[in-house]
């Protein structure tokens, strides 16, 4: 009688146990799946920060035929520019959900998109501090379809980043790096008596500049995409004016984008708000121009951290006054022709984001916005390079 008592018990207890179980499988089962199914929705809005931030820091993904890469930057830089290129319409099917134990699940699933199908062997999710991270992503292309995106994607092009007044072509060290990265020619030169080019300011003109430039662009088998930032945007407008069949799109960043007959000094006329334009001084001799040194980092780029600034310092020239002076000469036959974009930045206390409005309203193709001071070139080269990598596809 008494093991006849004793069984029932037992196997409530048990039943019980399994039940737990179960549920606490289940619960594993739904959340990782849940999290898997954000991701894909972040790509497929191509929300490339939501995507980067589903991997822990040190994830390592795994992506056959394209490589091997270790860490949440590298695995942000190989996505940017292939969702950047067109892909989409992410959908798995098949998929299998391996439980290790409550923290920690592997997916495996047959995908496609609009630009091929595969497989996922090993999509490791981890549980820290309450959210669900991928900790490895191990997929394989079996398949590309022959599209006019995948043909877009797999193209390289080449950019010419001019600098910015009183800098030089090692401001683009970071943005040119992800762009190198992602397979495309990259050139930041120097234009005279700026980085290596020591040629005396009081020798210098805007023909200088634009020689410079005409000089790279007669160089290129194709037509470039050409970048200027700050008052260089004057300079790129004359170039391409010169070559506008060397120039397949001209970029902005945060620069003066002016109509015939225009100038610096006459853009800075009566500008409210300007940091840079409060402290501009011209050297006695009129040969060059200078931001009084106290309010430099505030003028142009107060969203980095001092030593950063500090470290950059020494690299900062005398800009030379006579190209400030110069009137620019446009014409619609060839400057107009050619695409523009305008990267504005909301925080600059240079060109104030009124000023960037004013000049860019109904004078490009589209506008990107970066929330950054004058120089996102170091405050977010990463963000930077993503939209110029964004722009091949407009």
């Amino acid at each position: 009688m008494m093991k006849r008592k004793i069984y029932p018990l037992m196997t409530i207890v048990l039943l019980s146990v399994f039940n737990i179980g179960c549920s606490s499988t289940n619960k594993v089962e739904t959340e990782v799946l849940n999290a898997s199914e954000k991701w894909i929705s972040n790509f497929n809005a191509g929300n490339t920060i939501g995507i980067a931030n589903a991997y822990t820091a040190d994830a390592i993904m795994v992506a056959k035929p394209f490589g091997t890469f270790e860490g949440r930057k590298a695995i942000s830089e190989f996505w940017t520019p292939f969702i950047a290129s067109g892909a989409t319409d992410l959908e798995y099917s098949n998929t299998k959900v391996k439980i290790v134990h409550k923290t920690k699940a592997i997916i495996s699933s047959d995908w496609k998109m609009n630009v091929g199908k595969g497989i996922i062997t090993n999509e490791t999710w981890v549980k820290t501090n309450g959210l669900w991270k991928l900790e490895a992503d191990h997929f394989e292309v079996i398949e590309q379809f022959n599209n006019s995106k995948n043909n877009k994607m797999n193209k390289k092009e080449t950019y010419v980043l001019v600098h910015s007044a009183w800098l030089g072509g090692w401001q683009w060290g970071n943005v040119a790096k992800t762009l190198t990265e992602n397979g495309h020619t990259v050139l930041t030169p120097d234009l005279p008596g700026h980085g290596s080019d020591k040629t005396s300011p009081a020798n210098i003109t805007m023909d200088d500049y634009v020689e410079t430039l005409t000089d790279i662009l007669d160089s290129q088998d194709e037509a470039v995409i050409l970048v200027g930032h700050s008052f260089n945007g004057i300079t790129v407008s004359r170039a391409a004016e010169l070559r506008p069949d060397k120039v397949k799109k001209l970029v902005y960043l945060t620069a003066f984008l002016l109509p015939n007959g225009g100038s610096f000094f006459g853009a800075v006329q009566g500008v409210k708000g300007s940091t840079a334009v409060d402290n501009f001084q011209l050297s006695e001799d009129k040969s060059y121009a200078y931001v009084n040194e106290d309010e430099v980092q505030n003028a142009f780029a107060h969203d980095i951290p001092k030593e950063a600034f500090e470290g950059a310092k020494p690299n900062i020239v005398p800009e030379p006054a006579a190209p400030l002076q110069y009137e620019l000469e446009i014409t619609d036959e060839n400057f107009g022709k050619i695409p523009k974009f305008y990267i504005e930045c909301t925080e600059d206390k240079a060109i104030p984001i009124e000023v960037q409005k004013a000049m860019y309203t109904g004078n490009v193709k589209k506008v990107y916005t970066l929330n950054s001071s004058h120089t996102p070139n170091f405050s977010q080269p990463e963000n930077l390079a993503n939209i110029l990598l964004e722009l091949l596809e407009d």
